[in-house]
């Protein structure tokens, strides 16, 4: 029988993953190297290399996962929603991403930040963005989805740095603003 840190380790490439998304949460980008990484998940650093040819190929990997982690949850929030509850659940999942998601949402922006100079990033982040405007059009007309989204999120990027975030009823007020609903 192999130990689990033989080449044969079928879950290896999953915790070179996981030890990824840990470093981004804790320490941001500028953690994330092969050495890191690989103390992290425990296994040699040429596991690193067999499994992605680059830190940037590991990162985009990371990228993919968050936004369909993401995505996912979108389509499960959708579910829940009705034309009259849009801005008030959309604040609860602002609340939810930025309380108990908030390890996937800093990780999310650590990621979604290197789309402004990397064309990979970028399409993995439009396509979050897309996602969540899509999904909000189902319940509004497009142009109130287009600035609910971008107003959520830029509350919640701007809720990442604050002490403490904002209450629900305060993402209500701030949403409602942003898509003139009363």
């Amino acid at each position: 029988m192999r130990t689990r840190h033989t080449p044969n380790d079928p879950e290896r490439r999953e915790r070179l993953v996981v030890a990824t998304m840990d470093l981004l949460y804790e320490s941001g980008v500028p953690a994330v190297s092969a050495r890191a990484v690989a103390r992290r998940a425990d296994v040699p650093v040429g596991s690193v290399s067999y499994h992605f040819d680059s830190v940037k190929a590991l990162l985009v990997e990371a990228s993919s996962r968050v936004a369909q982690e993401r995505l996912s949850g979108l389509e499960a929030w959708a579910r829940t929603v009705t034309p009259e509850t849009v801005v008030r659940r959309l604040a609860e999942m602002i609340h939810h991403q930025l309380t108990d998601g908030r390890e996937l949402t800093v990780i999310a922006y650590e990621l979604y930040i290197l789309g402004l100079r990397d064309e990979d990033f970028r399409q993995i982040s439009h396509m979050v963005i897309e996602g969540l405007r899509a999904t909000l059009a189902l319940f509004c007309i497009p142009t109130e989805a287009t600035r609910l989204a971008a107003a959520a999120d830029g509350i919640q990027l701007a809720s990442l740095v604050e002490a403490e975030p904002p209450s629900v009823e305060d993402l209500v007020d701030a949403l409602r603003r942003e898509s003139g609903s009363r």
